[in-house]
């Protein structure tokens, strides 16, 4: 861009005021009539970029946002059958933007862009940062057969539903530089800054890719207090909230959060000490190239069978084949899994298998195993969480396993057999209470937890209980009578 600009001026400097003139208007000649009045404000000096609207345009438009006049339209219809006739049994749902407000929203974003190019620090910051808290009001389609649970969408649904693109490292980092030059009390730009980061838009961002900043600028430590701030109260709240329910509304979402902070705690802790130069490690440099290969597929427009994804497969294999992870260093491996714990085996690439063996492998001791486990709990994630809790209990830590699973029951079989077993020793009580849950949530197979309560009724020489529960069993599709039979004929 230097070298451009530079030869740009050279040339301007080598032409007379003529002939600037006359190319200015045979530009001016060549463009559509939609674009002519840009190009006019632009010479007038009015519009700084010609192709974004103006500072009144864009205040008129997140006042009609915030006030709902302009909103977007949610519609959902339950599919038996897809267009390929196949059997589908699943309800899809479609977002609409009847006034192109996404378009409007993609053409403030790049002008912004473009200001900062220009230096035009603080009209860009004060555009921005409007922008990115907008929220569109969702209204429900005449023709939908449900409503949106949501009421309204940020800019992060809608990147997520696909009605927004925009390269979300790009914007955090314009945001972020436009913020610093033009406010000038750094407490302040902190507070903006870590507002930002704590966004679920800017959750997934590259924290050293969108901010450079020095060991000895003011900034470094109000970012620090601000962070330390919000986590000691984020961590409060979901103390307060766990205390009165034990898995509550909205759990993962604050969980996320606190490790959201952390992460960024960490990340500014290190600026400006010496970081001990790593040991040698083989799995380093192949995951390197694995997140080379995972960079080249997030700029693919669809994944479908690239090439990329055969050749993570193929460095995954000869990983496991190759082994000794046992002389791999701690922090390797835990990088590692994070990454793919948070990043969910990056399915979303067709390399979930491998992830996972990956994830599986790399640890080779009992130490590095609890530590995986409390890794996979921090994700967050629901099947991470019960794996986890299983991981515990394949190591001896039971009370954890079962911790987890008494927050966590459903439908499923396996927790309630796992509860059911833990407590039969330790609190008998207990477990029938279990099993009798059992009975009336798990709609699969019921069979254990019947076998388990005759067995109790009959230790208790309770003959009308074990009456009524045998007659129960007979009724139930869920329960193997022979079985039952077998055992107690």
């Amino acid at each position: 861009m230097d070298e451009f600009y530079k030869k740009i001026q050279e040339q301007l400097n080598c032409m007379t005021e003529a002939e600037k003139d006359s190319w200015i208007l045979s530009q001016a000649k060549i463009l559509p009539t939609w674009k002519q009045e840009d190009f006019y404000k632009s010479i007038c000096g009015t519009k700084k970029v010609i192709n974004m609207p103006e500072r009144d345009e864009i205040i008129a438009f997140c006042e009609k946002v915030r006030n709902g006049d302009i909103s977007v339209v949610y519609e959902t219809h339950y599919v038996e059958f897809d267009d390929y006739g196949h059997f589908h049994d699943d309800w899809e749902h479609d977002f609409y933007d009847p006034k192109h407000a996404m378009s409007f929203i993609s053409s403030v974003i790049k002008g912004c862009h473009d200001l900062i190019v220009l230096e035009e620090y603080e009209d860009a910051f004060r555009i921005l940062d409007d922008i990115i808290g907008l929220r569109f009001a969702i209204i429900d389609h005449p023709d939908t057969d449900d409503t949106c649970e949501d009421e309204y969408m940020d800019l992060d649904m809608a990147v997520h539903e696909g009605i927004l693109s925009i390269n979300r490292d790009d914007l955090l980092r314009d945001y972020i530089e436009s913020c610093r030059y033009s406010v000038k009390d750094s407490s302040v730009a902190a507070e903006k800054i870590v507002a930002a980061f704590e966004m679920e838009l800017f959750e997934d961002c590259k924290t050293n890719v969108c901010i450079t900043i020095a060991p000895n600028d003011p900034l470094l430590s109000e970012i620090k207090k601000k962070l330390k701030d919000d986590l000691d109260r984020y961590e409060k709240e979901f103390a307060d909230k766990s205390k009165k329910d034990k898995y509550y509304w909205g759990e993962y979402r604050d969980k996320e959060r606190i490790r959201h902070i952390s992460a960024m705690i960490e990340f500014f802790g290190k600026i400006g000490k010496k970081q001990k130069k790593p040991k040698e490690s083989f799995l380093r440099g192949t995951w390197s190239q694995i997140s080379d290969l995972i960079l080249d597929l997030e700029d693919e427009p669809y994944i479908d069978d690239q090439v990329q994804i055969e050749e993570i497969w193929n460095i995954v294999e000869a990983l496991l084949k190759r082994d000794g992870f046992e002389k791999e260093p701690w922090e390797v491996k835990e990088s590692i899994l994070k990454e793919i714990y948070d990043k969910d085996f990056y399915d979303y690439y067709g390399v979930y298998d491998p992830m996972k063996d990956l994830a599986n492998a790399i640890c080779t001791t009992r130490e590095e195993n609890l530590k995986r486990a409390e890794i996979m709990m921090k994700a967050g994630r629901g099947y991470l969480g019960a794996d986890a809790a299983k991981l515990y209990r394949e190591l001896g830590e039971e009370d954890k396993c079962a911790e987890y699973f008494e927050k966590h029951l459903g439908r499923e079989e396996e927790p309630y057999e796992i509860l059911v077993d833990y407590y039969k020793d330790r609190n008998h009580e207990k477990a029938v209470e279990i099993a009798s849950l059992a009975i009336q949530k798990c709609q699969k197979d019921q069979t254990s937890f019947f076998i388990f309560l005759l067995q109790d009724a009959k230790d208790r020489k309770d003959e009308a209980m074990f009456k009524k529960l045998m007659q129960s069993a007979h009724k139930r599709r869920a329960v193997k009578s022979s079985v039952v039979d077998e055992i107690f004929s």
